[in-house]
């Protein structure tokens, strides 16, 4: 890999990481102290990101393009669900909350979880930049951690006054990959 191309990438991946680590603190609400899940997710996120960009560092990979396009994706997907939720922001994972409103605009029309979506296109990313089975650990680990707290936030609507609603919505739209991209 060129080092134009490792520069490219590791800019790429740090502009995500960034964005995601500001949504933490900048964008999600908070009922309390941290959720333990919560602490789990951002500790091993930073693991993983510094083994890519170690990785990235001593010249892995060499499909550098389609990590750099699956950054892109992910950041694009990640700011359109903030400017959907700038105004009722969720709150963050393994929170205990029962919620109170439905998001169901931008790309909630789509996916109910496309924070998620975000991540695991990131996490993707940084397999395809440094293949391997080390490359590999951080999409796999991270997106059962993100099926496991998305299952959890679905447990907390059908527990809500909103299940109803949360049933005919779960049936339009999918958990992270969308069942359709019309209407």
């Amino acid at each position: 890999m060129s080092q134009i191309a490792i520069s490219v990438t590791g800019l790429a991946g740090l502009a995500c990481f960034v964005a995601f680590s500001w949504g933490v603190r900048g964008h999600f609400r908070s009922t309390g102290a941290m959720p333990r899940g919560m602490q789990l997710t951002s500790a091993l996120s930073l693991g993983f990101a510094l083994l890519f960009f170690w990785s990235l560092a001593h010249g892995a990979g060499a499909l550098w393009g389609g990590a750099v396009g699956l950054f892109a994706a992910g950041l694009g997907v990640f700011v359109w669900a903030v400017r959907a939720s700038r105004q009722t922001p969720p709150t963050l994972a393994f929170d205990t909350d029962l919620p109170s409103f439905l998001l169901k605009a931008g790309p909630y029309r789509h996916v109910r979880h496309p924070f998620y979506l975000a991540y695991v296109l990131f996490w993707l990313g940084t397999a395809l930049a440094c293949p391997g089975l080390a490359g590999w650990a951080a999409p796999v680990v991270m997106t059962a951690l993100y099926a496991h707290a998305a299952s959890r936030e679905e447990r907390k609507f059908a527990r809500s006054s909103l299940a109803a609603d949360y049933a005919a919505y779960r049936a339009k739209a999918g958990m992270f990959w969308p069942r359709r991209l019309a209407g």
